[in-house]
């Protein structure tokens, strides 16, 4: 095979005032034509830094070594003028960043994006641009392209703008693309469409990829090479199955121990808390009953994001809420805790109807419930040290009599998720992903409450990070008697936390079942299908699978009206309902 990218000793630092840090150190690999390499590491280990200095997009304070040489083509990027860069970016090598909300401009169409990258690097007319932009819309699964060309990005979904970044890098028809962590923030079904969509593609155009991820699933699925980069340095490269099955470094080990297990049996402890749950030793702690939000669409339209859903909640447990995005949980989590109105039906806590509290009295019922968000940096006040982030909570609820045992409560707190209390003193910015999610927990804590919802607190972090997280949190729950709503669409993690999980689709809960027994033994399609997405990190099994097409029509109806199945899942919900009660 042909060589067509040569990266050799690449030494990158950075320069913040008077300091400078070394961030890559000597990394060195190639690509040939056509091949897939995966590059896996935690948060900080020199993967993006890596793509964007192959790609020329370095910030000006970084500084790359002179030993260091990226050869494409046979021509050394590094020699490269920024016009002669131009004329790469695009054309011969295409980028798919991770977040492509704030990678796609917000003021241009998306179709006029795809154009102009179009009428920069080939001779054509605008007419001619449009139509290539709007075949490769199709190409990538977009559809109605006369209307989605027009536009603007914040009209589109997260796997939507995903797809409209990959038709954005593929164009030009790139020799090379650079994947960084494309599927991260994406459900498990939309992100098995883009990988299989990458795969499409590079068949058809020979493409080669280098896939940036830090999940290993997504390797196995992937990737013909893997690099595993640790502090800047390739700890150890080599054949992806070689790799995954006889890791050499005590990094790559930990990296894939990190990996949630599906076929992890529960343990003891939490086997018997579902057979009080089963027997009715457990008291329910919420009871949720025909549950309804809507949100009104324009002078028409009614979007019914929770459609009538009836659960409960037992002191003690874990209950995972699993389903693509817009399916309804993050809405189910908020209108529980009234962050969200209820447009009818009824929450009881503890006997309480919460629909019905007064202003006051819910301010004193949030003592009693809290929520962890999704994103810990957005979440935390950037302006606030951590003590006061933390503190705030103390003081609204009247909890720190006095200004010493506020600093003495927060300490005490921050210890407790594992940071050290001179951490009170930082700002949010001075923390990593997962420092930061910790102290979101810690704010959680501040009220002592008893249930909280974690709404999908995992998926901006690495695996090893999401393991310290999930253990940190069960732990918790062992410790002060917590009872979660765990929202998410990592269905291996919910399987790993969770002691009954249900499954949302279209604003209604169409399976419900204990954790185990729902991954073994799934009912409805609609859990069938999100179970088969699953990236396994086994790279033997994901060459043998032979994935079922799941690029489906978002209308599709996976609970038909007067079908055998409804009757057979009806059937299951109620004995399982009834076993419950």
């Amino acid at each position: 095979m042909e060589t067509l990218l040569n990266v050799t000793n690449l030494s990158v630092s950075f320069t913040t005032g008077s300091n400078t840090q070394q961030v890559t150190s000597e990394v060195s690999f190639s690509v040939q034509k056509g091949e897939t390499i995966g590059i896996v590491g935690e948060s900080g280990s020199g993967k993006s830094v890596t793509a964007r200095s192959i790609m020329g997009l370095l910030a000006p304070n970084a500084y790359v070594h002179p030993e260091s040489n990226i050869v494409f083509m046979g021509k050394n990027l590094l020699n490269m003028t920024e016009r002669k860069m131009q004329e790469i970016r695009g054309k011969d090598i295409g980028m798919i960043f991770q977040d492509p909300m704030t990678s796609l401009n917000p003021t241009m169409t998306v179709g006029s994006q795809i154009t102009e990258t179009l009428l920069f690097h080939e001779k054509l007319s605008k007419k001619e641009a449009e139509a290539q932009a709007k075949d490769i819309m199709r190409h990538v699964g977009i559809t109605d392209v006369d209307v989605r060309y027009k536009q603007y990005a914040h009209e589109f979904s997260g796997g939507m703008r995903q797809r409209m970044m990959i038709a954005l890098a593929l164009v030009c028809k790139p020799a090379l693309l650079i994947a960084d962590e494309p599927t991260t923030a994406l459900d498990v079904t939309i992100q098995a469409q883009i990988l299989d969509l990458l795969k499409e593609v590079q068949e058809k155009f020979g493409t080669a990829i280098i896939l940036i991820t830090h999940d290993f699933g997504v390797v196995a699925n992937m990737c013909d090479q893997v690099l595993v980069m640790k502090n800047g340095q390739v700890v150890e490269t080599g054949e992806t199955k070689d790799v995954f099955q006889h890791p050499k470094e005590t990094y790559t080990k930990m990296l894939l121990a990190a990996i949630p297990n599906l076929h992890k049996e529960k343990t003891a402890q939490q086997k018997k808390k579902l057979a009080e749950i089963h027997s009715g030793k457990r008291e329910k702690l919420l009871e949720i009953s025909h549950l309804e939000k809507h949100f009104p669409l324009g002078k028409t339209g009614l979007l019914k994001a929770v459609d009538d859903i009836s659960f409960a909640i037992y002191e003690g447990e874990t209950l995972g809420l699993v389903g693509e995005s817009g399916s309804g949980k993050s809405t189910t989590g908020r209108t529980i805790l009234r962050l969200h109105e209820a447009t009818g039906g009824e929450t009881l806590y503890k006997g309480f109807d919460l629909n019905h509290l007064s202003p006051k009295e819910l301010k004193t019922m949030r003592k009693h419930m809290q929520i962890i968000f999704q994103d810990p940096y957005a979440s935390l006040n950037p302006r606030m040290k951590i003590q006061d982030i933390i503190g705030e909570a103390l003081d609204i609820h009247h909890l720190a009599k006095n200004k010493k045992k506020r600093n003495e409560k927060v300490a005490e707190l921050l210890r407790l998720v594992g940071l050290d209390e001179i951490f009170a003193q930082r700002y949010p910015h001075e923390f990593s992903g997962g420092q930061r999610q910790r102290v979101g927990i810690a704010r959680a804590l501040a009220v002592d409450p008893a249930f909280i919802v974690l709404d999908e607190p995992l998926s901006a972090l690495d695996a090893s990070i999401q393991t310290q997280i999930v253990e940190l949190l069960e732990e918790l729950q062992e410790k002060l008697g917590l009872t979660y709503l765990f929202i998410a669409h990592d269905l291996a993690m919910v399987k790993q936390i969770s002691d009954r999980v249900a499954v949302m689709y279209n604003g209604q809960i169409v399976e419900l079942a204990d954790a185990e027994e729902l991954f073994s033994n799934p009912i409805h399609p609609y859990t069938k299908k999100l179970l088969s997405a699953i990236p396994v990190p086994d790279p033997v099994y994901e060459t043998s699978k032979k994935m079922t097409s799941l690029v489906t029509d978002e209308k599709a109806d996976f609970y038909p009206k007067n079908s055998v199945f409804k009757e057979v899942a009806a059937h299951h919900w109620v004995a399982q309902t009834a076993e419950r009660e």
